[in-house]
């Protein structure tokens, strides 16, 4: 018999955290070498304005999303429709703004952010009630859901066409969730608006995750569902209120990319889904969940956004940076499944 095998459940577990701390450890390590990397062979890398106006801005929305993404994941679920839902969320925030417009933009503007968001929260709901409360599987649910909210989006925009912000006369006045700056360090160094936005979504994340009881039924959840159930935690409610978070970052993110991009078409942000599930898995959160934290997606987030970035410097074509995605994607998800094999014996 192995020493493994003689250990107690216990010390497994601990070994397995602690490969788990060792891995999002790496991955740090891999994205400090490759920021070294760029500014070695690109003297503009660590310039504010392709680090903060760039890179950091254009990876906000994505990051709302993955802070949703990360609750979903930790508690064993999957959700491959955030883009089709942050799709919807777009398109509904323009129609109410062009509906609301004639009563000026004290009134639609924020009318229209509350509906986005009550579309959201209401979308990440029937995908939560379909898997907590009817026990469908996340990926048939999710996926289901994917192809069911694209064509929903392509209902309300008239059979695909592209309904432009620039449309209705409250442009000026809502790009400020885009063009926003606040001073920093001067005028010189500037935070945009979505930087500032996820910020203090990523603050709220960690505090719900970190420093309530929800939060810690989560990682119950995603380490024994049975074992959370037994002990009292109502599953199902924690579960489902996982996809209702996912569904309402969604309609965060879909404010920014409709202040980002002035546009609101249905079929925009495919593939989107992919980025976020692979900056909350590269960032060490696995697909089993039990483990993770809104740190470490930071971290894998910053991380692809690093090598897309310096990809894109060194005039790499788009077919190949995706290659570059899905290989990090597999290596980790590799590296993850043999040490839970490793764990169990």
């Amino acid at each position: 018999m192995s020493n493994d095998t003689k250990k107690p459940y216990a010390q497994r577990i601990r070994d397995a955290l602690s490969f788990r701390k060792l891995q999002q450890a790496s991955i740090l390590l891999l994205l400090v070498g490759l920021c070294a990397f760029a500014s070695y062979r690109s003297p503009t890398f660590f310039t504010w304005t392709n680090l903060v106006d760039n890179l950091l801005t254009n990876a906000a929305a994505l990051g709302v999303i993955a802070i949703g993404m990360t609750f979903v994941m930790i508690a064993g679920g999957f959700d491959l429709s955030v883009a089709s839902t942050t799709v919807v969320c777009s398109v509904v925030l323009v129609l109410t703004m062009d509906a609301l417009s004639p009563y000026g933009a004290a009134v639609a503007i924020p009318a229209a952010l509350l509906l986005t968001a009550l579309v959201g929260i209401v979308l990440g709901a029937a995908n939560g009630v379909l898997i907590a409360y009817v026990g469908v599987n996340p990926f048939v649910v999710t996926l289901s859901t994917m192809l069911v909210f694209r064509g929903l989006a392509l209902i309300l925009t008239g059979g695909g066409q592209a309904k432009q912000v620039a449309d209705i006369p409250l442009r000026n006045q809502f790009n400020w969730v885009y063009d926003a700056q606040l001073p920093l360090f001067g005028q010189s160094c500037q935070v945009s608006m979505p930087i500032v936005i996820f910020l203090v979504t990523f603050c709220l994340g960690i505090y719900l995750l970190r420093f309530t009881r929800f939060g810690h039924y989560i990682f119950a959840i995603g380490g024994n569902e049975e074992a959370a159930w037994l002990a009292g935690v109502n599953t199902h409610r924690i579960k489902a209120a996982t996809y209702v978070l996912c569904g309402f970052t969604c309609a965060v993110a879909a404010a920014i990319f409709v202040a980002m991009t002035a546009t609101a078409q249905a079929e925009s942000h495919v593939g989107k889904e992919l980025v976020v599930i692979a900056s909350v898995i590269v960032g060490g959160t696995p697909l089993g969940g039990g483990s993770g934290g809104l740190t470490s997606t930071l971290i894998g987030l910053l991380l692809l956004r690093v090598i897309d970035n310096l990809l894109t410097q060194f005039s790499v074509g788009a077919e190949y940076r995706k290659v570059v995605t899905g290989m990090i994607i597999v290596i980790v998800v590799t590296i993850d499944v043999l040490a839970k094999k490793r764990s169990r014996k």
